[in-house]
């Protein structure tokens, strides 16, 4: 009985240690990288949701003032590959959301 308790004890610690040693690959966007991605996609997000550009019935490419992507000089294939890698890891994610909302609150609080 003894036997079975520390044997599912040891499983138990080495897959919560290996949950917690993801390696982010180099194809993949860093979680700063990543976070700075983010708060530019929500300020344009809403950016346009205040209509900045002032688009009345006009077709555009884009409804956002500016582009994320190209501002941090990133491909869309690389922002699709680190949004699956991350969606594949959510504490990973969890910690780049934060990171995130942390920086917009930062952000907010220099514009009062």
């Amino acid at each position: 009985m003894k036997k079975a308790l520390y044997i599912s004890l040891f499983i138990i610690l080495a897959y919560s240690c290996n949950e917690k040693q993801v390696k982010i690959p180099d194809y993949v966007l860093d979680k700063e990288k990543f976070s700075d991605l983010i708060v530019d996609f929500t300020l344009a997000e809403s950016a346009s949701g205040m209509n900045i550009l002032n688009i009345q019935g006009q077709k555009t490419d884009t409804v956002y003032a500016f582009n994320p992507l190209i501002d941090h000089n990133i491909t869309k294939s690389t922002f699709d590959t680190t949004l699956y890698f991350y969606s594949k890891h959510p504490k990973l994610f969890k910690e780049v959301y934060e990171m995130s909302l942390e920086k917009l609150n930062r952000f907010q609080a220099s514009r009062k």
